[in-house]
């Protein structure tokens, strides 16, 4: 799946979306309230994320995936322009 696909589908899914909206409510309000409050979640770090779990990251797992390496910006940086390449030669092939 492209980048500007991946772009469009979240911004598909924040238009038409408003249970995924209502379950990350839920989900922020329950981790508050746990002894060990865990961090909120945006909706902008949900489909800045999504590609990683289809939404996984509504679940506590005992792993948290921001803190690998290849989700820091300058990964992400490098990333977007590597396939931004990959589609240009695919365009001029």
């Amino acid at each position: 799946m492209g980048y500007k696909l991946c772009k469009h589908i979240g911004k598909a899914l924040k238009a038409q979306s408003q249970a995924i909206q209502n379950m990350l409510d839920k989900y922020n309000l329950a981790a508050q309230a746990l002894s060990l409050p865990h961090s909120k979640l945006s909706w902008d770090f949900i489909v800045e994320y999504a590609f990683l779990a289809d939404f996984d990251l509504l679940s506590d797992t005992r792993q948290d995936v921001r803190e690998h390496p290849w989700t820091a910006l300058a990964t992400w940086a490098m990333m977007d322009k590597y396939f931004k390449i990959q589609h240009a030669r695919k365009e001029i092939d």
